[in-house]
């Protein structure tokens, strides 16, 4: 177990390094000038301005006075991606996720304030997930060719061909305007925001619908792995000499087949989970959520790379964490796995 641990935790250095350079190469492939867009766009910005600026961020060659060095036209010599990529992970190793373009706060400091509603958006939609997908697996499974099924399997192909975004403008319509109408504001939802002081309902309704909408297509998946796992476990050898013992339906299946059927379930809900705490964009900017993903969305539309950059980089950490630990608790959930250990002895 141990070797495998150190073996995977090895593996995230080429993946980081990866992202991490793939970012910055599109940051100089991508149209559009940052500096110019902190001038103000299409604003008149002196040279001194401009030049002040690109000190500031880096983007200019400096001497030891901290004044921009000129090449023989007068002009600032730019400083090449790969020093300052290697700029970037020296400050990222240091905790420091750079300046904001646009709103001239730490990244840091803004990816902090968001995280948590993203954490919990992501703990209430995984929490739904679980449970609808798992149970509707388990229905559907021993309820084989019944209306549960045929109901469990027609739901699972419906949430799986609609887009995310178009379920969240869909529940939008249905709760936020519709039925407030038919039953004269008596009952509505929340369509946008996380709640707080200036809203008319508690924070926790804020997090119905983009819940729902967050899980739709994942608790369908969950729900068909489910389904297929249970039914291959129960045609194994071990659950028909249960069953010959005399052992019921219920016991055979709470005891002996949801276990090992579970396996492939786990990974897959942990691993949406990882997806899901990197930050869900088209949830959070449809349901306007002062998340992660919203955040990221926003500083691409602005071209704010010190938060496209400290928000990925965030997110891959936290996807290969995740990962790490959905892969270790295969051990714990099947003790036939022994990663790490001889071929001989496992």
């Amino acid at each position: 177990m141990g070797k495998y641990i150190l073996k995977r935790v090895l593996q995230f250095i080429p993946v980081f390094f990866g992202v991490t350079l793939i970012l910055f190469a599109l940051q100089n492939i991508v149209p559009g000038d940052p500096i110019k867009l902190i001038g103000g766009g299409g604003k008149a910005m002196t040279p001194e301005a401009e030049l002040n600026l690109r000190i500031r961020y880096n983007l200019v060659q400096v001497d030891e006075n901290g004044h921009a060095i000129l090449d023989e036209n007068g002009d600032p010599v730019p400083v090449p991606m790969l020093d300052r990529y290697v700029t970037y992970i020296s400050d990222l190793f240091h905790g420091d996720l750079g300046e904001s373009y646009q709103r001239k706060m730490e990244v840091t400091d803004i990816l902090s304030s968001k995280y948590p509603y993203t954490i919990k958006l992501a703990i209430c939609a995984i929490v739904l997930e679980a449970i609808m997908g798992v149970g509707a697996g388990i229905i559907s499974a021993v309820k084989r060719y019944s209306f549960w099924d045929i109901l469990v399997t027609l739901s699972t192909s419906v949430l799986v061909a609609v887009p995310a975004f178009w379920l969240g403008m869909l529940l939008q319509l249905i709760f936020g305007v519709w039925i407030k109408d038919l039953t004269g504001g008596a009952f509505s939802l929340p369509i946008s925001g996380a709640g707080g002081a200036a809203s008319q309902y508690q924070d926790w309704v804020h997090y119905i619908l983009p819940s729902i909408t967050l899980a739709s297509v994942s608790t369908a998946y969950a729900a068909r792995i489910m389904r297929s796992q249970l039914l291959d476990v129960m045609n194994q050898d071990y659950i028909r000499t249960a069953k010959a013992k005399g052992l019921s339906n219920r016991a055979i299946i709470w005891k002996h087949a949801l276990k090992n059927a579970l396996i492939p379930v786990v990974t897959y809900i942990g691993v949406d989970f990882g997806a899901m705490l990197a930050g869900a964009i088209l949830t959070e900017t449809v349901f306007n959520w002062p998340g992660v993903g919203y955040e990221i969305y926003r500083a691409i539309t602005q071209r704010d790379w010190p938060i496209v950059m400290g928000g990925v980089t965030v997110v891959v950490v936290v996807v290969m964490v995740i990962n790490l630990l959905v892969d270790i608790s295969y051990a714990f959930l099947d003790p036939r796995i022994r990663y790490g250990a001889p071929k001989d002895k496992a």
